[in-house]
């Protein structure tokens, strides 16, 4: 029988943990995680615009995956395109009225869970590193 390395089963116990927190955004929001980031990023920045080629720097991702993410929130109303008055090829992105009022509830849902969150992957680390130095 093959055994599985200690590490192994808490990094995916770990995985499994913000993976539920992904899906519960999903469900609560139809916004997961990585969306919620990139609109939360969008309101935190100054002049509170930006490209997806920036944002997909930012997130160190890909411009084709950061514009379907984009895509997404575009569709749900959460940000809005606006196409630059001096480079046409240039489109802004900014965020709606939705999407600024969608941040205010799930950070509200975040920020509660993020405590349980956090003491659960450290008792698995902790544990972890317990059982490695046996």
């Amino acid at each position: 029988m093959a055994t599985s390395h200690s590490d192994y089963e808490t990094i995916s116990t770990i995985s499994a943990l913000i993976q539920k927190v992904d899906t519960d955004l999903q469900s609560k929001f139809s916004v997961s995680f990585e969306q919620f980031r990139i609109l939360d990023f969008i309101k935190n920045i100054y002049p509170k615009q930006t490209t997806v080629s920036a944002l997909a720097k930012q997130f160190h991702s890909s411009n084709s995956a950061t514009s379907r993410k984009v895509s997404v929130l575009y569709k749900e109303n959460l940000i809005q395109d606006h196409v630059s008055g001096e480079d046409r090829r240039t489109h802004w992105i900014t965020l709606a009225q939705k999407g600024n009022a969608i941040i205010h509830d799930i950070k509200i849902v975040v920020d509660s869970g993020l405590p349980d969150l956090e003491t659960k992957i450290l008792v698995l680390l902790s544990n972890t590193i317990k059982n490695d130095n046996k």
